[in-house]
């Protein structure tokens, strides 16, 4: 779910958030890239905890995206379509998956 947030927060920014648009397509691939990971886990062709610590850093970075970015919009610094609800539930969704993430760490 953190690509699908990235790839939906890109699409509500305001084209003028051009720095904005290349972090935020960033994580799109990166979370792309680390679900593959998680599916090549899953059938044990790599090291799950290879899988859980990589997303556990990228977790903890698009929180901290999140977290700016709600604030930005809040302060009206960003150019959105955003309401801040919606910056402040994808915040809680990344908390909650770090949660979850750190029940595999080992």
């Amino acid at each position: 779910i953190m690509a699908e947030h990235s790839k939906f927060i890109r699409g509500l920014l305001d084209p003028s958030e051009e720095e904005l648009f290349s972090i935020a397509d960033e994580f799109g691939s990166e979370f792309d890239r680390l679900t593959k990971k998680a599916l090549d886990a899953i059938n044990n062709r790599i090291p799950a905890e290879k899988v859980t610590q990589e997303s556990l850093r990228a977790t903890k970075a698009i929180r901290k995206f999140k977290a700016q970015a709600t604030e930005g919009i809040l302060d009206c610094n960003i150019r959105s379509i955003i309401i801040p609800l919606l910056g402040d539930h994808t915040l809680r969704e990344a908390n909650h998956y770090l949660r979850l993430l750190r029940t595999f760490e080992s």
